[in-house]
């Protein structure tokens, strides 16, 4: 008997989207084993024009579905009349609370779309909705016996601020790749440190903000190479190594990580390194190395860690601290707790965001801020 899939197994693709769309082939695949869903994916709803867009479908021919779509005025779509004013970021939208099953099946606009697809019942999560257009994760079925019960419900809510999330980070992103064409123009696009390193390990490319750190001295040339002052320097070169290899210390697809401190022993970076694909090697790099220092989240994100992820104040003032500080024990001392009580309560966070690890954790709340600062 086949596993359905957890939450967790849809948030890996759903995260890697960001970098890799293809990679939301994977996470339909997964969330239509997870919900028994013929069809799940991303539609485009231009609320205004009454017109449809397939993004990314899973079970369905999306250029069918497109014609479908180009056919037709979602404005006659009894369901969708219902839907659009109900229409808000972070809503979980089923249409059996839209309209009965009977009256909705007996429509000239089912016959004329739904019935086509094979769809009598569809849920949606809304990631975005401006006012004008709507993006929608999808989940539905055909069977006019059956209804999405609790399971499926609970599933997509659990899933939805991720959804959010990610789509928030995917557009940010897009928006950068309609400004450059190659890897390296994105360095230079880019407010993170980053290093382009040879086979050799050599830097043979860095943006503004790792110029700025290697003129701080907190990161430093060395014939070429990234180098590090003191006993930290064999720590970043046996990173560099492993990240070389495809050989990280840790398992579960986490990200490796490297904090380097200060005079004062203060954390003052937390570097990670990650080879590159096969496609950006052209431009010479065999590994992407990021150096993100150690300073202060806003305050005022802690209400949107609250509401994306259901943290308690307590838990989204740790979660910001241990961003802060890239360590539990410093992150305990400044929220005033011991690092024991630190460490039961970043299971819990766990828990609500669907990260496992500190490194993965720090990952998505700078993913949020980045995203709700722009």
């Amino acid at each position: 008997m086949s596993v359905k899939p957890r939450l967790e197994d849809l948030l890996e693709p759903l995260y890697a989207s960001v970098l890799d769309l293809s990679a939301l082939d994977t996470f339909n695949q997964r969330l239509a084993d997870a919900t028994d869903s013929p069809i799940t994916g991303v539609l485009i709803h231009d609320v205004a024009a009454g017109k449809g867009q397939v993004s990314h479908i899973h079970g369905v021919d999306n250029a069918h579905m497109a014609s479908l779509l180009a056919e037709l005025d979602l404005r006659d779509d009894p369901w969708m009349k219902r839907v659009t004013p109900q229409l808000a970021i972070g809503r979980v939208l089923d249409t059996e609370d839209m309209l009965p099953r009977r009256e909705a099946l007996r429509s000239g606009f089912y016959n004329a779309y739904y019935r086509q697809l094979g769809i009598v019942q569809q849920v949606a999560a809304v990631g975005l909705y401006d006012g004008v257009s709507s993006v929608t994760l999808s989940l539905c079925h055909g069977d006019i016996k059956r209804a999405y019960g609790e399971a499926e419900l609970g599933l997509l809510r659990a899933l939805t601020p991720h959804w959010i999330n990610a789509y928030a980070m995917l557009r940010r992103i897009g928006g950068l790749q309609q400004q450059v064409s190659t890897l390296e123009q994105a360095l230079e696009h880019s407010p993170v440190a980053m290093f382009m390193l040879n086979a050799a390990l050599h830097i043979c490319r860095t943006n503004a903000a790792a110029e700025s750190l290697l003129g701080s001295g907190l990161l430093r040339r060395d014939a070429g190479a990234l180098a590090v002052n003191g006993r930290a320097h064999a720590s970043l070169q046996a990173l560099l190594q492993r990240a070389l290899r495809g050989a990280s210390l840790l398992v579960g697809g986490d990200v490796e990580k490297l904090v380097l401190h200060d005079a004062n022993d203060r954390p003052a970076l937390v570097m990670t390194a990650h080879r590159l694909p096969a496609a950006a090697m052209q431009e010479s790099g065999e590994l992407l190395v990021f150096a993100r220092e150690v300073n202060q989240a806003p305050v005022s994100q802690e209400p949107t860690l609250q509401r994306l992820f259901g943290l308690t104040a307590a838990e989204a003032r740790l979660a910001l601290a241990l961003y802060r500080h890239a360590d539990v024990a410093a992150a305990a001392r400044e929220c005033g707790i011991t690092p024991g009580t630190a460490l039961g309560r970043l299971k819990t966070i766990y828990d609500k965001t669907g990260e496992h690890g500190q490194v993965s954790l720090v990952r998505l709340i700078a993913a949020v801020i980045t995203a709700s600062s722009g």
